[in-house]
């Protein structure tokens, strides 16, 4: 639809332009906070000797009121035991008070477990959210 449509005949439309404003937060937000090593590191304790992690990924997550990671890890145990291991591992990670400073663990699942004679895969997904 055209302006000229909308006006009176021997009216222009005339803009106002105001200077810009700059918008500043209330508050300064504070640095994020990485865990993502101390979360491995809490991990192998957990597991225990003949352990690795062999992959991790690490995704910045928020919500409406938190802020936090989404971590991926793929934890391997090694050993002739490493079946039991795992399926002790899995079964009781899910409850865990892993302890991590200034961070919460929220969630942690066991996504897939694969188990061989000598070694056992787990591929675990946190969420990770940052204590106030």
């Amino acid at each position: 639809m055209n302006a000229r449509a909308i006006l009176p005949p021997g009216r222009r439309l005339r803009i106002l332009r105001r200077p810009p404003e700059s918008i500043l937060p209330s508050s300064p937000r504070p640095e994020r906070r990485d865990c993502h090593g101390r979360l491995m590191t809490a991990l192998l304790a957990a597991a225990g000797p003949g352990s690795e992690i062999v992959d991790s990924t690490l995704t910045p997550w928020c919500s409406a009121t938190f802020v936090g990671a989404q971590h991926g890890m793929t934890l391997v145990l090694n050993g002739a035991d490493a079946s039991a291991r795992a399926a002790l591992l899995a079964a009781r990670l899910p409850e865990a008070q892993l302890p991590i400073p200034g961070h919460v663990v929220a969630e942690l699942t066991v996504d897939e477990k694969r188990t061989g004679p000598d070694q056992a895969r787990l591929r675990l997904c946190i969420l990770t959210i940052e204590a106030w």
